[in-house]
């Protein structure tokens, strides 16, 4: 029997790059995209749904075309939970007299306004589950009218995990192949594909990009496939004047298709989910997914067509 070596992706590279971007702000990510496109790092854009107040759908279809769009909820409310649950306001909402410990209805029911903090603002919004749920599939509706029917896979949590349990159970039986929170993960995991992908986050921010992504070029080859994302909003560049991050970012990592894979997210795990599903079996190898795979057999490069076998023999 011949020898097999499955995790490699398209190039025969084990390691990916790819970016996870919230919110869709058009000025910010047009900037982003004209320092990462000439490099060709690919990713996913998670967008809020008030997208249509600014361009016409063929407008967004051409501006974010070839990347992914993931679900960012629309209005991008807090979940009510067992850490975030203020009691609900009998009167009517007065920014001179607010409690900011309170939430005040809104004209939808199930959506309240609260005060934030860290932002010394009442623009803040927090959402039962049901009406979170409502938010979801409105964004879902809105996202796919603009860029195709079930083209919107995945989820991101506005402000990171909610911790409602109950709430992430809900989004996992709507079907979403992900769910993402927010957080610098950096090398912690070893750069592996995320275990749970109900929980999972990026690798670095705009602050310490370039320092983890130093860390992941010089992770050694463990024979396993390897993930790198960056987040987690194009205005974070701008807000902290560091554009030359990312800039240096593509000049040293971007372009070097022997060495990484430039993907989407979902395209990622798409990608892993099809090594996982190789059979071998009866002198051969069957690849039943819908995506080619890169491989090796007695040390030569092999591409697997979809829906294909070979013979190991």
């Amino acid at each position: 029997m011949k020898m097999t070596d499955f995790h490699f992706y398209p190039g025969w590279t084990r390691k990916a790059i790819t970016f996870t971007i919230d919110d869709g702000n058009i000025a910010m990510d047009e900037k982003f995209l004209s320092i990462v496109k000439p490099a060709g790092v690919i990713g996913t854009f998670n967008l809020c749904t008030s997208l249509k107040k600014t361009m016409t759908a063929e407008d967004y279809r051409t501006f974010y075309r070839g990347y992914e769009i993931a679900n960012h909820c629309h209005r991008h409310p807090h979940a009510f939970s067992t850490y975030r649950n203020p009691a609900i306001a009998e009167e009517a909402f007065d920014e001179a007299t607010a409690d900011q410990t309170k939430a005040y209805r809104t004209d939808d029911e199930g959506f309240y306004r609260i005060y934030s903090p860290r932002a010394n603002s009442w623009n803040y919004y927090i959402a039962t589950e049901d009406k979170y749920m409502d938010y979801v599939a409105l964004c879902n509706g809105i996202l796919e009218d603009v860029f195709g029917a079930g083209t919107v896979k995945d989820f991101v949590w506005p402000f990171g995990d909610q911790q409602n349990p109950a709430l992430t159970q809900r989004l996992i039986d709507y079907g979403f192949r992900s769910i993402r929170i927010t957080g610098d993960v950096s090398d912690s995991t070893g750069f592996a594909l995320p275990a749970d992908r109900t929980r999972w986050s990026y690798n670095a921010h705009h602050k310490t990009l370039l320092e983890n992504a130093a860390k992941y070029e010089a992770y050694p080859d463990d024979g396993e496939l390897k993930f790198f994302a960056f987040g987690v909003h194009s205005i974070d560049f701008e807000r902290d004047g560091n554009w030359d991050n990312l800039k240096e970012f593509c000049r040293l990592y971007g372009n070097r298709p022997k060495d990484y894979w430039y993907a989407s997210v979902g395209d990622i795990l798409d990608y892993e989910d099809a090594v996982k599903a190789l059979r071998v079996e009866n002198g051969k190898i069957t690849n039943d997914s819908n995506v080619d795979l890169y491989v090796k057999i007695d040390g030569e490069k092999l591409v697997l067509p979809a829906r294909t076998s070979y013979s190991l023999l």
